[in-house]
């Protein structure tokens, strides 16, 4: 496994070795997880955003949308096991003109 150096401020070392032994871990171990958890991290939030980015050019594309009050009612009736109608798409023009 190829390694890496990394230079810390006196302050960041003492905290990070204080942190590592209050876990009962090595300083390294605690780095490989911070280092792990903050690459988890990026990786789910680039995947947020490329999803919203794919949302927004099907909106642009098709020009629909859902009530979002709507459909969040529509969601707690689900969860509660109730019966409910999915709200159906709206042309967006009509859900801004709504909003004024």
């Amino acid at each position: 496994m190829p390694t890496v150096s990394v230079k810390l401020a006196e302050e960041t070392k003492l905290r990070l070795n204080h942190l590592a032994a209050s876990r009962g871990v090595t300083s390294h171990a605690f780095m490989v997880d911070a280092i792990e958890s903050a690459l988890s991290s990026a990786e789910n939030h680039s995947a947020f955003v490329a999803d919203a980015l794919r949302s927004r050019k099907q909106v642009v594309s098709s020009g629909l949308v859902i009530d979002g009050p709507a459909f969040s009612d529509y969601l707690k009736a689900r969860t509660r096991g109730l019966k409910a109608v999915r709200p159906k798409p709206m042309r967006i023009e009509s859900m801004l003109a709504r909003a004024k």
